[in-house]
């Protein structure tokens, strides 16, 4: 297969000899320079073009593919014009306001003292806590570890940091784990470019980050969202953390980190909110009301369980066990859920479903489900929509065995 000219070059590799080059005044000038161009792909060519005016093509590749990762990277850091990552490192990276969250918490609930970011990556998690506590930083990847020290001083943090190089498994394991009162782990969930769906094929296992918390009782572990209940460590606490309307994470907490046995941390427009999963209160059980409100629970409530409290805030109920909506006959506003009213409930039948969206003049809907073997985006092409109308929405869903469609429209509350 042909390749243009600078095809491929655009997502040059970042490594051991270019950081040398982007981490020199000249690179970091260069790549300052390149965050007011236009980055876009078909921009490429020229791009290079000019920057091998002064750079070798390595060079001229790395300040590109850098440039064009601060610009990603934006919606995940503040700061992300001036710091530095690789392609890899920023996907598995944590979005700053769940890192400093996440530091926030292991500053105001452990001991006085150092705090262990062990798996420091680019440094994510490490320069959240080193805002509020003195940090070692470990991590077995020397790359990484560069940058995760030019990304602290890039926010003046390295007097609060101390970076180090090995495995801290085997550290562990000699018994010569550096000096601390808590500890954070981030183990790898991908391995070999695979995704990993239970703790024990974490990189480290469970198994080994649970010899780190005999070691070391204040330990939070970072851990898949869909991690298993019977995975989870019966002295542990459970946080399911959602951002951007995403349950992006778990985090297993152990010692004085552990406050509850689960609990959901959703970031809402008025800052992060709490919902601790009480699962001695029952939800209770009820019919779908015709003409009341469902309200959808954040993902990271769902997780977490333990709808009874939360119903009883919304003065509502589940009408199926297995399914996370909570239906009620007056509206209620709260942070933790997505609202709607329900006009309509009818079986599930296409059919039906076109003379319905007909008769209620629905020009645009937004299409939902819950429990239903359905993909609604499949179901879209085969609606008959009015010409002019208004807004719905269809929930697809079940009650036991029945499927249903419910029809109505989204509310502004959330």
């Amino acid at each position: 297969m042909m390749h243009r000219p600078g095809q491929g070059v655009a997502h040059a590799a970042i490594n051991a000899a270019t950081v040398d080059f982007l981490l020199s005044p000249t690179g970091q000038a260069a790549a300052q320079a390149l965050q007011q161009a236009d980055l876009r792909e078909h921009q490429t060519l020229s791009l290079l073009t000019e920057l091998r005016r002064d750079f070798s093509a390595a060079e001229a590749g790395a300040l590109l593919t850098l440039a064009r990762l601060r610009r990603r990277a934006a919606i995940k850091f503040p700061q992300a014009e001036a710091l530095f990552f690789t392609a890899e490192a920023l996907e598995q990276a944590t979005a700053w306001p769940i890192a400093y969250h996440r530091a926030t918490w292991i500053a105001t609930q452990a001991p006085p003292g150092v705090v262990l970011d062990l798996g420091c990556g680019i440094g994510g998690d490490t320069l959240a806590l080193a805002m509020h506590r003195p940090v070692i930083a470990v991590d077995s990847d020397p790359l990484r570890l560069r940058l995760a020290q030019a990304n602290a001083a890039a926010l003046g943090l390295t007097q609060q940091i101390e970076f180090r190089l090995g495995d801290w498994t085997e550290w562990l394991m000699a018994g010569q784990l550096p000096a601390a009162v808590a500890a954070f782990a981030d183990p790898a969930r991908r391995v070999d470019g695979r995704r990993i769906f239970r703790a024990e094929g974490l990189q480290p296992p469970l198994s080994m980050l649970l010899r780190l918390q005999a070691a070391l009782p204040h330990v939070g572990v970072k851990v898949m969202p869909g991690i298993q209940d019977d995975e989870i460590p019966a002295h542990a606490g459970v946080e399911f953390i959602s951002h951007a309307g995403i349950c992006k994470e778990a985090v297993l907490w152990f010692g004085t980190l552990a406050q509850q046995r689960r609990w959901a941390t959703v970031e809402t427009a008025a800052g992060w909110q709490h919902h601790e999963a009480d699962e001695a209160e029952a939800p209770p059980l009820g019919p779908i009301i015709s003409g009341g409100y469902l309200h959808e629970p954040d993902p990271a409530v769902i997780r977490a369980g333990g709808f009874g409290v939360l119903c009883r805030a919304l003065g509502g109920h589940l009408f199926d066990p297995q399914i996370a909506y909570i239906v009620a006959e007056q509206a209620y506003t709260h942070p933790l859920v997505q609202s709607f009213q329900i006009w309509e409930v009818h079986p599930f039948q296409l059919k039906l479903l076109n003379q319905r969206l007909q008769a209620l003049a629905i020009q645009t809907v937004e299409l939902k489900k819950r429990g239903m073997p359905i993909e609604p985006e499949t179901l879209r092409p085969r609606l008959k929509l009015a010409k002019q109308g208004q807004a719905g929405v269809v929930i697809l869903t079940r009650q036991g065995d029945q499927r249903l469609m419910l029809i109505g429209q989204r509310l502004g509350n959330t």
